[in-house]
């Protein structure tokens, strides 16, 4: 059981990654970059894939994280998080990330945020929106060196990073492969009270190596490996896979991911 669902996890994965890149570099792609200036039907693929996986296999979609039973519950783990997993992402504005320094720098980043989000969610939240914003004032206070988008390109970066991106590597990572996994390898140890296995640690690995390929620099035409990159994501998947396995759906970490990263390049307009 344990080896069918590598296998199942590895075809998913490798299948997903494989049609991304298809599509990067066919004309469609091309053309999306130039007139959307993102990677909006590479990421419509990365939601495709899993979702067609469950629906076609039937498989109980609750089971893989794809639940909002008691949104209230969701949103006050996302807002009792969302300040260190902003906090944990602001090296990230001046040091270069895919160098072995910055790499390290946003590796102990991510490792003190994992520590401090299992601590402020070791009991059920209550309703705190005050979380949300002062998140919200961190990151944009952070760019204040950088020229304002303009309202167009601001609009389309949000919704590619929170829609898109932040649902698509969730339902992916965190939804499709750490569920899969947990199904076969169990969760017997705890961290903070939380159940957790080895699910969490190869999607993590996974999750690191798409960053490390970097299909995006694949898809502009000028590939680059990013092994720094990879490393450090590593320990990000740690803390959004900790956060699906708190909550057992995928509703607060795609907040958690995506509503950083919006609001960053939505403001940059990239």
């Amino acid at each position: 059981m344990k080896a069918k669902a590598v296998i199942d996890v590895v075809i998913v994965f490798s299948l997903t990654l494989l049609l991304i890149a298809l599509v990067g570099l066919s004309p469609i792609g091309e053309w999306e970059r130039q007139a959307l200036n993102n990677f909006f039907i590479e990421y419509a693929v990365m939601i495709a894939v899993p979702l067609l996986i469950l629906l076609v296999t039937r498989r109980d979609l609750a089971a893989y994280g794809l639940s909002m039973r008691n949104p209230r519950y969701h949103l006050s783990i996302a807002a009792t998080a969302f300040v260190p997993i902003a906090i944990g992402i602001l090296p990230a504005a001046f040091v270069d990330y895919t160098t072995w320094s910055g790499s390290l720098i946003m590796a102990g980043f991510q490792i003190a945020v994992l520590f401090a989000v299992g601590w402020l969610l070791r009991r059920k939240p209550t309703m705190n929106e005050s979380g949300l914003m002062v998140g919200a004032i961190l990151l944009i206070g952070r760019l204040n060196l950088t020229q304002q988008a303009t309202a167009g390109n601001a609009i389309s970066a949000f919704v590619f990073y929170f829609f898109f991106l932040g649902f698509g590597e969730e339902l992916l990572f965190r939804g499709y492969i750490q569920s899969r996994l947990n199904a076969a390898w169990g969760r017997p140890y705890q961290f903070f009270g939380v159940n957790w296995g080895w699910g969490i640690v190869i999607m993590s690995l996974l999750f690191g190596l798409m960053h490390f390929i970097n299909l995006g620099s694949l898809a502009m035409g000028n590939w680059q490996l990013e092994p720094w990159w990879g490393f450090w994501t590593i320990f990000g998947g740690l803390v959004l896979g900790f956060v699906r396995e708190k909550t057992g759906s995928i509703a607060a970490s795609t907040i958690l991911h995506g509503l950083p990263d919006a609001l960053y390049h939505a403001y940059l307009g990239a």
